[in-house]
């Protein structure tokens, strides 16, 4: 376990464990596991049907995960982000009704 949280890197082993044993990590961790499976993030949720609604959820999902990520964001910032991203996306949809 030591020697993988080393190749990850920024991961400690009992983290790792913790992932290992099916607790949630947070978004950087989740991330850099993402990186060193060589996995995009939306891989590794479970897939339901593929519909229009499932497949916007996922794009938000994806866009909520990068910002909230971005070492170059202030973490308020990356949240409102993702809450207008959100915003726009009710919009749009209740407009296509």
């Amino acid at each position: 376990m030591r020697d993988t949280a080393k190749e990850i890197g920024n991961i400690s082993s009992s983290t790792l464990s913790r992932v290992e044993n099916g607790k949630m990590p947070d978004m950087e961790t989740f991330l850099l596991l993402c990186n060193w499976l060589q996995a995009s993030p939306s891989e590794l949720f479970k897939k339901t049907e593929e519909s229009e609604a499932s497949s916007d959820f996922n794009t938000l999902e994806t866009i909520e995960i990068q910002l909230r990520a971005s070492k170059k964001l202030d973490p308020a910032i990356a949240n409102a982000l993702a809450e207008l991203v959100k915003a726009a996306y009710r919009d749009n949809s209740q407009q296509s009704d």
